[in-house]
This record gives C-alpha cells, structure tokens and sequence, in this order.
C-alpha cells in the first residue's frame, strides 16, 4: 500500500514539475479569454476556443468552467416535476425530465458538436427560469450527431485490497430526421470500511472496546435509450428513458473486548452478519412539443416510473466465547411507483411579457414489508404498508422585462392531494397548499447583478417515512408515522453577482427561512417502549449565508490555473419539545466549504488538479438519545492526467487522501433525554482509507 500511495505521489510531482516548465517555456502565447466571449443584455456566449486550457473532452468539461455557474439536476427527489427542472438547455431546451441525469446528456455530447455555451444570467422571454438564477444554454453547431463518448476506470480499494472496474458508452445518430442514443453504464464498488469503537458507563469508565471490518460491494447496471422525432414542421416528441438493476452486499465481523476485574482487556463477544441487497426498475419520460405561431408552445410530458426492491435475509449473529448467544434475521421488500401527467402552455403577449399557465397531474405508491424474526424464537417484529397518493397541481408563472435593468417573474402554483394509508395503520387525509414566488433582478451595471427573491415551499410527505426502518447494528428502530404533515416554509433571498472580465465572478446569496411543522424526530410510547417517529417538532427558522467564487490564478504567477470555491453557514433554530431550549436542527451542519483546483499546461496536453470537502459538527435529537456527528479532516482528492494521445483523457487520482473518517458519539439516557441520566456514550470512528483510480475517456 506505501509503495503504490508514494509511487502515486511520484508521478504526480514529476507531471506537476513537467507541466510547470513547459508552462514557463510558453508563457505569454495564450490567446486573451475576452477575444473569446461575447455579451448580449443578460445572454454571455463562450466560444469553444475559451475552454482550451481545460482540455475539454465532453460538453460536462466546458460546462464545469463556466465562471459563475453551478450545474443543477433540479429538486430530482421530489415526487412530480414542478420541481425536477434542471438550469441546464440544449438547444434552448430541456434535455430531459428525472429519467436522465444532466451530468449524463452533456457527457454525451463531445466538444467537437459543441458550436457556443451561452450562460444566462436572469429571466426573459426567451428562457424560462424555473425558479434557478442562472442557465447554461449549450448550443450544438449544425448537423451535429453520429457521434459517441465513452469511459472506463480501474478502482483500487487501500482498504480492502481490491480492484473493481466501471464505465459506460453511448452513441448518438440519426436515422432519418430522427435522433437516437444508446447508452450502456457498469459501476462495481467494493470498499471496506474499519470501525474503531468505546463505549463508557455515564461516569465515564470504560465498558468495552471493539473494531469491526465491514466489507462492502456494490454493482449497478443501468442500459438507456432516447429519441428525437419531428411530427411535422412545428411538432417533436421526445422520449428519455432509463432502466437499472443494482446489487448490495456487505459483510460485517466484529469484535469486542471488556476490562477483567483487574482492568485487562478480554475478548467478551463476537457479532457477524450478511446483507444482500438487490433491485431493478425503469423509469421513462415522454415530451410532446408544438409551436402554434405567434409566440405560443404546448408541452405535454408523460413520466412513468417502477422499482422494486428485496433486503436479505440478513442473519445477525451474537457469539461469546463460550458459543452461539442469539440473533435475528431480517429482511424487507418494497414496490414504488410514479405516474405524471404534465400539461403546459406559454405565450408571449408583447415582447416585454411572457406567461405559462398548466396543471399537472399524478399518482404514486410505496408498498413495503418489514420483518425481524428474533434467535432464540420470539414475537416477530413485522410492518407492512402501502401509501398511496393522487395529486392535482395548477400553475402559473408570468416573467415582465421592465426594461434593461429589471426584470420580475413570478408564479403560483396551488396544489392538491390526498394520501391514503394502509396495512398496519388505515389512515387518509387531503392537503391543499399556495405555493406562491416573486423574484426581481436589477442590472445597474453590465458587470453586478442583484437578485430579490420570496417564496413559499410545501416538502412532499416522504412515503419511507410511513413504514418502520430498523438498523441491526445500531439496535435502533424508527417507527412510521402516519400523522405528520409536510412542513412549510417561506424564504425570502437576496444575491449578489460580479463578473470580473466574464472569466471570474464572486456570487454573495443571504437568505432566511421560516418554516412551520420542522420534519424531525418525535417520540412514540408502545408497549414496548420509547421509539422515534419522523413528526414534526413545531416551527424554526434558518438564516444561512452563502458565498461562491471562481478566478483564474495568473495574476499570482499561476498561468491556466482557475480555483473555484463554496462556502456555506446556517444558523438553525428550533424549540426542542423534550427540553423546551432552544436547538439547531436535526441533520444541519453550520458550514459546508468545498474548494477546486485545477491547472492545465496546454501546450504539453497535461493537467493536475484537486479538490476538498469539509463539513462541521452536527448532531440528531431523539428522544432517549443524542448523536454527535464529525468530520474533522475533510476530504482531500487529487488528481493528474493528460490529453497527449488524440481524442483520449488519461487521469490518475486518489480521492480521500487525508480522509481519516468520519466520528460518531451517541450518548444514551434512561428515559427521556430532557430527565434521564446519561446511562453510556459511545465513541465510533469510521473510515474507508484512500481509493486510487485509473480513467480513460474520450469520444469516437
């Protein structure tokens, strides 16, 4: 393992020291970034000559460098697809709705097709928004097609000592006026994770120790395929659609050892268990467009989405060293689907204004079943339920160019449902919510933005949180709850955008959220105990600050190096309902940073580059235990590769190099956690260790 971390370290340092020569050899014969840009109102155009000191492959490489922009898929985990849309056109279109992922369709398309990237900055007629502060329109130069991309990589696991493979291919051409793509993907992973464990009594004494090797692989195998069509000259229908079998397993030995009565450490027990996992589904949206003249569009999307899954059975097993003490078998299985039908008609009245009104319809449902079966024999634990929603929504949204400072767009959308409940619990229950938005963008130069936003955000109810979970190793279960409701929130934004030069920019966004029902932990009484639900804990607020930024480093002798930033800080508060004090959410983190470098020495085709990913403490509040969570060093990952053979991107990498894992404290109380006792705390650190890769990638 040293000698492939340092041989690693080698190869980089020599391609560093290489690629920083050349890069003095041929300083000054950089054509100047601005030659290549132009700027209309609110539209910035790159042309492809302005990536070429990232040696682009694909348009996700040129995308990626846009100053200013963060690609975003869209809330994809929400259920529907008002909120699915992501800040990405091509064409002056989106590419796809849920079915395939963004990062997917730009990957697919090789630079070579690419004519211009256009980022556009705030809302009009042209373009429709949807709720994202800017777009990136990539537009393809003509008779673009026939074309492919493909992938391979080689991971090698520190860890475990193993090598897995993935990649993926595609092939876009045209058969007729048609266009078609076929697209293949193979991810097989297989990291082990070692555990570091204490527990200690409420005083503090050392009840036991213990480690754990916990060897994972994971294999996932996703085939899709999208068309194109024109049906007449104002009129396409398009379909993308993507299907996927996947496989989980894990295996988990683990040891544990306890003071004797003159302090030594003894073995004291031994746990074992075997998980598989494994599940298959499809999903597929098609969209019919037609233009009837005179400004006016209909789009009609259909979207239609199955899965399937099966967990186990997953033996868990407890050993002393005299023998066998018990255990419990565990398994599940579950049936999800999403059917949308989404109607939509936009027209501009006068060029100044342009509106969108439609309804969208759907049904979804979540059958599930749970059940522990306890060694020795026992009262099995069981939990079956099947949710079903049927959910109507009306919309609106109207964008006024007031002239060619302001701009104001607006919308409302009202939203129907009713969700049944059935199984273990028989419960229905109707909502009904406004959702309405305001968002006001003023120019006053050509270089600064500000953008003044309010809106009101109802959650979709999450349907797994209606069925139990239970987590073996942790001996933790979490009941379904079939009361709580959706929390609400408003938020009201302000942003900040500066261009330096269009190949810079530093974005400020100050927001503050008020949310009513917070979606958290709550406590439920059984028989048998305290348990936690998903519920809602009262009404919180959220003030977060964020700041992001991207420059180019030639002004301190960096030539072709950009380094871009993210940092975020929240200030969450709620009224805790077991202590009556005041807490910040369960899950929150007060800062995310991420930072990205990367340099490019064109004329020697090498580049190098990092990353690094750091969050602060976090905590979960339950109701008879409190969870610390840490993740000290970050995640350090680190990179070179090279363009040098024709139409080929050659990295090697090694992401989580500082990466010590992640920490763990759960401090128990006997009762409530507002009057109990602390009873033990127990300590856990977990780590993956380095992963190093070798990738391949190019187009044909």
């Amino acid at each position: 393992m040293r000698g492939i971390f340092c041989g690693t370290c080698a190869a980089a340092a020599m391609l560093l020291a290489a690629g920083t020569a050349c890069a003095q050899e041929t300083e000054g014969t950089d054509q100047s970034a601005a030659e290549l840009v132009t700027e209309s109102g609110a539209i910035v155009g790159y042309a492809p000559g302005f990536f070429i000191a990232f040696s682009p492959v694909t348009a996700l490489d040129m995308v990626s460098r846009v100053p200013g922009f963060s690609l975003s898929s869209g809330d994809t985990g929400r259920r529907g697809l008002g909120d699915s849309f992501g800040n990405l056109l091509v064409n002056g279109e989106r590419p796809s709705n849920k079915s395939i992922s963004l990062q997917t369709v730009l990957q697919r398309i090789p630079v070579a097709d690419v004519e211009r990237i256009e980022l556009v900055r705030e809302a009009d007629g042209t373009y429709d928004m949807r709720g994202h502060s800017r777009l990136v329109n990539v537009v393809l130069r003509e008779g673009a097609g026939n074309s492919g991309s493909w992938r391979g990589r080689l991971n090698y696991w520190n860890g475990s000592n193993r090598y897995t493979p993935e990649g993926e291919i595609s092939y876009s051409t045209h058969w007729g006026d048609t266009e078609v793509t076929f697209g293949l993907s193979n991810e097989y992973r297989g990291p082990r994770m070692q555990r570091r464990h204490s527990l200690r009594d409420g005083t503090g004494n050392l009840l036991e120790t213990g480690q754990a090797s916990d060897q994972r692989t994971y294999w996932e195998f996703n085939p899709s395929f999208s068309f194109n069509m024109p049906l007449g000259e104002n009129t396409s229908l398009r379909l993308d659609s993507r299907g996927w079998f996947w496989q989980w397993n894990r295996q988990q030995a683990f040891s544990f050892q306890a003071p004797d009565p003159t302090g030594n450490l003894v073995p004291s027990r031994y746990e074992h268990s075997d998980t598989s996992n494994y599940g298959r589904g499809i999903t597929g949206t098609l969209t019919l467009a037609h233009e009837f003249g005179n400004g006016v569009e209909s789009e009609t999307v259909l979207l239609v989405r199955r899965e399937q899954w099966e967990d186990g059975p997953e033996p868990y097993r407890v050993f002393s060293p005299a023998g066998f003490l018990g255990g419990s078998i565990f398994e599940a299985e579950g049936r999800y689907q999403e059917t949308v039908l989404r109607q939509s008609l936009s027209f501009d009245p006068s060029d100044n204004h342009a509106l969108e009104v439609g309804v969208e319809g759907a049904f979804n449902a979540r059958d599930s079943f749970l059940r522990l079966d306890f060694i020795p024999a026992a009262t099995p634990f069981v939990d079956d339920t099947l949710v079903e929603e049927s959910r109507a929504e009306i919309f609106g949204n109207h964008v006024w160019t007031i002239n060619d400072r302001f701009s104001l767009e607006s919308g409302l959308r009202y939203e129907f449902s009713e969700i049944s409940q059935s199984g273990g619990t028989t419960r229905e229950r109707t909502f009904s919510y406004p959702k309405p938005s305001v968002t006001l963008s003023w120019t006053p130069s050509d270089d600064t933005r500000w953008r003044f936003s309010l809106e009101r955000d109802v959650d979709q109810l999450d349907f797994s949180k209606f069925a139990s979970s239970i987590n073996v190793t942790d001996n933790n279960t979490i009941l379904g709850n079939p009361n709580y409701v959706p929390q609400r929130t408003w938020t009201i934004e302000a942003e900040w955008q500066r261009s330096f030069d269009n190949d810079a920019s530093w974005t400020i966004r100050v927001g503050h959220e008020w949310i009513q029902d917070l979606d958290d932990f709550i406590p439920i009484v059984t028989p048998n105990g305290v348990f936690d639900a998903p519920g809602n804990v009262g009404d919180g607020t959220n003030f977060r600050v964020t700041t992001e930024w991207s420059t180019p480093l030639d002004g301190i002798g960096l030539s072709n190096a950009v380094l871009t930033g993210f940092v975020e800080w929240y200030n969450t508060n709620v009224t805790d309902p077991l202590t009556g004090m005041d807490r910040h959410f369960s899950h929150t983190r007060e800062w995310e940073v991420r930072f990205d470098y990367r340099q490019t020495f064109p004329e020697h085709d090498l580049a190098w580059g990092w990353d690094y990913y750091w969050l602060s403490d976090g905590a979960v509040f339950r109701s008879q235990e409190l969870r610390h969570y840490g993740f000290t060093d970050g995640d350090l990952d680190v990179y070179v590769e090279t363009t040098r053979w024709e139409g080929i991107t050659a990295r090697l990498g090694v992401n989580q190099l500082i990466n010590n894992g992640e920490d763990r404290e759960r401090i128990f109380y006997n009762g409530s956690r507002a009057t109990g006792g602390v009873t033990g705390i127990e300590n856990q650190n977990a780590s993956f260790g380095p992963e190093f890769y070798v990738e391949l990638r190019g187009t044909f």
